[in-house]
């Protein structure tokens, strides 16, 4: 698999975006989302992807400051109450096992925790032992993630083993009971 593919499949799922109202106050530009009670401040941003709702629907554009989205069709100055959508980050220790994982085995997960009504982006808390093992040429070990999807929690247990042979097993439960496990050796 590509790249391309394993980012496809990251940007389009659910909850990939945090979407909200622009807001200014103190001369800051912030994107208020009042369904998961979030604020952020827009300067964070400055130069990153950001999107905002006509009535044609989504346009792609950069944050540039001072108010501002430079897009395709030109600048755009935002006004309080425009609807914006920015891309969220995985947390990094989550992004980082992702990343390590054979594109057949990330699949696989994939498809597991949003059979199981998740996505990557509900990631609470993500602990990868594996980052801490840089200096060793055979690496084993943990690593443990939550998730919370608003319904329920999941967690995962990656086990992994790096070096001559190298395997993964990722094992995860959610509070209601549901388990799914996936493993593979390469």
């Amino acid at each position: 698999m590509f790249p391309i593919k394993r980012a496809d499949l990251l940007f389009n799922q659910k909850r990939s975006y945090l979407t909200g109202l622009i807001e200014k106050a103190n001369d800051q530009y912030v994107i208020y989302d009042d369904m998961n009670d979030e604020l952020l401040l827009l300067d964070e941003i400055q130069n990153s992807h950001i999107e905002i709702l006509h009535t044609s629907g989504w346009e792609a554009g950069v944050w540039i400051g001072l108010g501002k989205i430079k897009t395709n069709s030109g600048t755009y100055s935002v006004n309080n109450g425009d609807t914006v959508r920015v891309r969220k980050k995985l947390p990094v220790a989550l992004d980082e096992m992702l990343k390590e994982l054979p594109d057949e085995t990330f699949v696989r997960f994939i498809k597991q925790i949003n059979s199981l009504g998740f996505s990557p982006y509900d990631c609470i808390y993500s602990y990868n032992q594996l980052l801490f093992l840089d200096n060793r040429v055979h690496k084993k070990g943990v690593s443990f993630y939550q998730l919370d999807n608003e319904e329920c929690i999941l967690g995962i247990q990656h086990h992994f083993e790096r070096g001559v042979h190298s395997s993964d097993r990722l094992e995860i439960t959610t509070s209601l009971g549901d388990r799914r496990l996936i493993c593979s050796k390469y």
